[in-house]
């Protein structure tokens, strides 16, 4: 080898560990960059008690404008609203509109996605924990529930988890569905009646401060709902679950009552928002709440309705055509009272008056023991403790209106209890609208004559539940053919799987 091939090996030789040290220092140089540049300030996941106290709030307070305020209201028949809310008091559908898309794109957009992902979170890895896992599935069912409730078979085993790149979520049937959310919630009160309340959400908790024992209340009293939602569809199953919960404790006192505390204040933030959106509803009674109370001297009368100009209580009567509507005075007729938007209001989803109601039900039809009456007296007293009637009143509506002694058939004191827990679930009108639909109490007429009712989509019967939203069609369309193949037609007088009650 010369001299020129010698220094041209040597070029080469140095040319190549150049290239080496060089790759071997950028390999280092990118995990210091990488390192570098990884914000340790910055969280790379919400802790779970931040998305479990988001749930909550979304769960409890951010639907009611469209579950409660639009549809609830107006189909239990306690608010007629004079705007283009009144569209549902008319009985339209609105699936051409963005309304059922909203509520039910949002419940799994918000409340359900952080729910579930507290679940996840909570079940495995460095963050598993069976307390707070126990507590995230109870709050997983309130919103499951109220969904299922309202549209029948939804996406439930598969619902709310694009994190886990489920897109295309399947639709689960409703029965399937109610027994799952049943076993979920024997399990989390398994759970929690064992459970150190260290282990719970301390400090993150807005509706029970970590009472674990108010938990493992609300979900056998939860559990006791969705059995007796089911039981004249599902007899056996339900008269095994409501056997069951007897054994274990209930929401007993309004303290215990499942919701969110708001209070007096300037910021938006702190207060109950029905009061803002009372600003731009203008809400009057309906003439079938008004005249109940009226009827049976109820002291909520006074309470909960307001008085006309002439000193009256007076309802406006639901399902008027706007032609019918425009003959009287909106201003002639009875207002909410300020409990009823109060800044301070309490949003309850489950108060003692339900569970005592349907414990008196339950009784009274031999599924348990107990006494019907005494159960049903109190649930009407825990519901006039709720909004404050003096004592001496109660026990004077209790000892001598008809309506307080259960009397007759079986089937008039039910139709009394079911009445007296549609009065109890103020303002919670989605659920009023549920028990109605269950019970048939109290009995809304099929309505007739069009030219003084709108008789709307359903020939003029109370709607039986909600369109599935306008998106679904275009993106989640195989699923959800599958699902109204099976449920029945995607209409609003379509009846939900527990509603098969002879009305």
């Amino acid at each position: 080898m010369n001299s020129a091939q010698s220094i041209k090996l040597m070029k080469k030789t140095i040319f190549l560990l150049v290239v080496m040290i060089m790759i071997t220092l950028l390999a280092g140089c990118d995990d210091s960059l990488t390192e570098m540049n990884i914000d340790h300030g910055r969280l790379s996941e919400l802790p779970d008690e931040y998305l479990f106290t988001s749930a909550v709030h979304r769960t409890i307070n951010d639907l009611h404008t469209e579950y409660d305020t639009r549809f609830g209201c107006q189909y239990a028949h306690i608010y007629v609203i004079n705007s283009e809310f009144r569209s549902a008091d008319s009985y339209l559908d609105y699936h051409l509109s963005d309304v059922y898309r909203q509520i039910f794109n949002y419940s799994y957009i918000e409340p359900l996605r952080y729910i579930n992902r507290v679940v996840s979170m909570t079940s495995e890895g460095k963050t598993k924990n069976p307390v707070r896992n126990a507590i995230a599935r109870i709050v997983a069912v309130v919103e499951y529930s109220r969904i299922t409730d309202c549209f029948g078979d939804v996406p439930y085993f598969e619902g709310a988890r694009g994190m886990e790149n489920i897109l295309y979520p399947k639709y689960d049937g409703q029965e399937l569905i109610y027994h799952d959310m049943m076993d979920q919630l024997k399990s989390a009160i398994e759970i929690l009646k064992t459970a150190n309340t260290s282990q719970g959400y301390v400090g993150a908790d807005p509706v029970y401060g970590n009472n674990l024992n108010k938990w493992s209340r609300f979900a056998n009293s939860l559990r006791l709902r969705l059995a007796m939602r089911s039981r004249f569809v599902d007899p056996a199953g339900s008269a095994t679950v409501i056997a069951d919960c007897m054994n274990k404790p209930f929401i007993e006192n309004n303290d215990e009552n499942f919701g969110l505390k708001f209070q007096v204040s300037d910021n938006g933030e702190l207060y109950n928002p029905w009061y803002e959106t009372r600003k731009r509803q203008n809400w009057k009674m309906s003439d079938k709440f008004v005249e109940w109370l009226k009827s049976t001297n109820d002291p909520r009368l006074r309470i909960l309705v307001d008085t006309t100009k002439t000193g009256e209580y007076k309802g406006f009567i639901n399902g008027l055509t706007d032609q019918e509507q425009s003959k009287y005075q909106w201003e002639d007729f009875s207002d909410p009272k300020p409990a009823l938007y109060a800044k301070d209001m309490t949003i309850n989803l489950m108060c003692a008056s339900e569970v005592w109601f349907l414990r008196a039900e339950a009784a009274l039809f031999s599924l348990t023991a107990g006494n019907p009456q005494q159960l049903y007296q109190e649930g009407i007293r825990k519901n006039m403790l709720q909004w404050s009637v003096p004592a001496a009143e109660i026990t004077e509506y209790l000892s001598t209106e008809p309506e307080a002694t259960l009397n007759g058939s079986d089937e008039n004191k039910f139709r009394q209890i079911a009445t007296q827990m549609w009065v109890a679930f103020t303002p919670n009108f989605v659920e009023a609208w549920s028990n109605m639909r269950r019970t048939g109490y109290p009995v809304i007429p099929q309505r007739t004559d069009a030219n003084v009712y709108a008789l709307g989509a359903t020939n003029g019967i109370l709607p039986k539940r909600f369109k599935y939203s306008s998106s679904e069609y275009l993106t989640n369309k195989a699923n959800l053919d599958v699902a109204i193949e099976q449920q029945g037609p995607d209409l609003i007088d379509t009846p939900v799987w527990w509603d098969v009650r002879e009305k």
